[in-house]
């Protein structure tokens, strides 16, 4: 009995560290990095031509995490979660994307645009070496990027780095606009954070945020 009380403490605290860190999330002051663009899961659907050999698609993912840190003034992600300022560092995703069988990214089936879930984004978290880093990390997990349905979906996921643990993370589509792979999809990560920042990151705030 006393270890089974002594069990329902340790959850309790548990659960109670976890929302406080959640609603660190929210905090004006709070230090975020920017992890990149995870392609664990990926899948690039249709426009099988476009995207390439093996090595083009690799150097497409590395092209879309570059955008963001190459062009941070248009591709703000500070402004989409309401702060002044956040850290970037992508070399843990850069490495881990590395690592990945990108040829098993390509798909034509329709099914695959939506097949990613919470579980699955936090078995890719569990995966990661984060390097040392620590704090609240902010990833993007791509679920899909799909020609056929001329959409992409992300997993916009916010990460205690110090433990792996998913803070929370939440589902965002966007559509792709643009010339070119790099731009056309580009401009899709370009839209997900103007949706955030119009629209997600307050409803999220209402939903976890406790102070």
């Amino acid at each position: 009995m006393k270890q089974l009380n002594a069990l329902i403490i340790l959850l309790f605290v548990a659960s109670i560290t976890v929302a406080q860190d959640r609603s660190d999330v929210f905090k004006e002051d709070a230090k975020i990095t920017w992890l990149g663009l995870d392609f664990s899961d990926a899948k690039l659907i249709g426009d099988r031509e476009k995207l390439g050999s093996e090595s083009d698609i690799r150097h497409l993912i590395e092209a879309w995490n570059n955008l963001i840190v190459s062009e941070g003034d248009k591709f703000d992600v500070a402004a989409a979660i309401d702060k002044k300022k956040i850290e970037k560092n992508i070399q843990a995703t850069l490495d881990h994307n590395a690592t990945l069988d990108v040829l098993s990214m390509l798909s034509n089936a329709e099914k695959d645009y939506i097949h990613l879930n919470r579980d699955g984004v936090a078995e890719i978290i569990a995966s990661y070496d984060f390097k040392g880093a620590s704090g609240i990390g902010l990833m993007f997990n791509v679920e899909s990027f799909s020609k056929m349905n001329e959409e992409a979906s992300f997993w916009v996921t916010f990460i205690n780095i110090d433990t792996k643990e998913v803070l929370f993370s939440e589902r965002v589509v966007a559509e792709p606009r643009g010339f070119g792979m790099r731009n056309f999809w580009g401009g899709a990560i370009f839209g997900a954070l103007e949706r955030i920042k119009k629209k997600e990151y307050s409803m999220w705030r209402k939903k976890y945020y406790r102070p």
